[in-house]
């Protein structure tokens, strides 16, 4: 284990297989989850409608969805 900062938010935190502190990785999750329904109810929504109805950035969007 290493220490290291936190890709989300720069904090010192233990690295060990993420990349992100506890708080960073549980938001990833729940932003996942939340496009992850969208999408499921929204089959053909585009990336700006994910935005709109999720409530994230256009920039965490594209980070989540890989592109």
């Amino acid at each position: 284990m290493n220490l290291s900062n936190c890709r989300g938010c720069g904090k010192l935190h233990l690295q060990r297989a993420h990349v992100l502190c506890a708080d960073c990785f549980k938001l990833h999750l729940e932003q996942s989850s939340r496009i992850k329904a969208f999408l499921q109810a929204h089959p053909g929504a585009t990336v700006i409608d994910l935005a709109r109805e999720t409530g994230l950035s256009l920039n965490q969007v594209n980070e989540l969805v890989g592109r």
